[in-house]
């Protein structure tokens, strides 16, 4: 997008907003004309205007000055914020260096991924601000889609609904069980051999909705003791001799009293990238400083995530 002054954008969309707070400032009708670069007449017009259709003095003559009536100095401060608040809003929309990045994220992905993201970019963009949401995959998706989010960092990738994605990092799912199960030998498995109770994660998260589909494929439907909000706790209670799971890889090795065996039934891949809405969708307008923080991650994330991540 082209360079767009604040001030004079902030004057098309409040004018009236403007003069009054000119006014005050200067105290002098053709003072505050000229700093709003307009004709003396032209303001004297707009306020007599403005004051007809409130039905309320903004302003009185004082000898060759002018100055704000009561009502006027009652007005101002809320004149003031409005025109702070728009000033704001109109840097958001259209600067690089001031706007604000809406980014929903699964948990798995708060705790280091996003923190250092964040340092990354703030250090060469401190102006740019953020608004974080963290929250499972099938959300995440759907805050995107409805407009409530500006960037997605999630897993697995959508196909088609009018986003686009980019892979950063790709994880291979595992079946982990406790380190001394039966199966704790193999190296490889297919799910149908497995008799034992698994945990799951909760519906709606992106690890569940890949290991219900591996079950599928294997033609097994596995049966829940336990049904975990997050990977890491999955973890755990596999460690705790509960059940077996499917999770992600642990970059790190295996949690103590854990074992990680290759999945034989499909494709067990689990991308995790970034997401946005396509061109045309959503309004068809991407934020300067939302396309900034976008390609930093898409230059930095597939170095810094796989450590990062499980």
């Amino acid at each position: 997008m082209k360079s767009v002054d604040v001030d004079a954008l902030t004057q098309v969309l409040a004018p009236r907003l403007r003069m009054l707070s000119a006014v005050a400032r200067t105290e002098h009708i053709t003072h505050a004309a000229e700093a709003l670069n307009m004709p003396q007449p032209t303001l004297s017009r707009a306020l007599a205007r403005l004051q007809e259709e409130l039905g309320v003095a903004l302003v009185e003559r004082t000898g060759r000055g002018i100055r704000l009536t009561r009502a006027g100095r009652l007005l101002l401060p809320h004149v003031e914020r409005s025109l702070g608040d728009l000033r704001q809003g109109v840097a958001e929309l259209t600067g690089a260096e001031e706007g604000r990045v809406a980014l929903t994220f699964l948990p798995t992905l708060g705790v280091e991924v996003v923190p250092a993201l964040l340092r990354g970019f703030r250090a060469e963009h401190p102006g740019v601000r953020f608004t974080l949401t963290q929250e499972p995959w099938a959300e995440s998706l759907r805050r995107l889609s409805t407009g409530g989010a500006d960037l997605a960092l999630t897993s697995p990738l959508p196909s088609g609904q009018g986003l686009v994605s980019r892979v950063l990092h790709t994880q291979h799912l595992r079946l982990v069980v406790p380190e001394r199960h039966p199966l704790a030998g193999r190296g490889r498995v297919s799910l149908a051999s497995v008799r034992d109770d698994f945990i799951l994660l909760k519906r709606g998260r992106g690890v569940r909705h890949l290991a219900d589909r591996l079950s599928e494929l294997a033609g097994v439907t596995p049966t829940a003791s336990f049904e975990a909000d997050d990977i890491t706790t999955a973890r755990g209670l596999v460690a705790a001799g509960l059940g077996v799971s499917v999770l992600p890889e642990r970059p790190k090795g295996p949690l103590g009293g854990t074992v990680e065996l290759v999945i034989g039934d499909g494709d067990t891949e689990r991308p995790v990238g970034i997401v946005w809405l396509r061109e045309g969708s959503g309004g068809g307008y991407e934020p300067p400083a939302v396309a900034l923080f976008r390609d930093h991650v898409c230059r930095v994330g597939p170095d810094l995530i796989p450590d990062l991540t499980g």
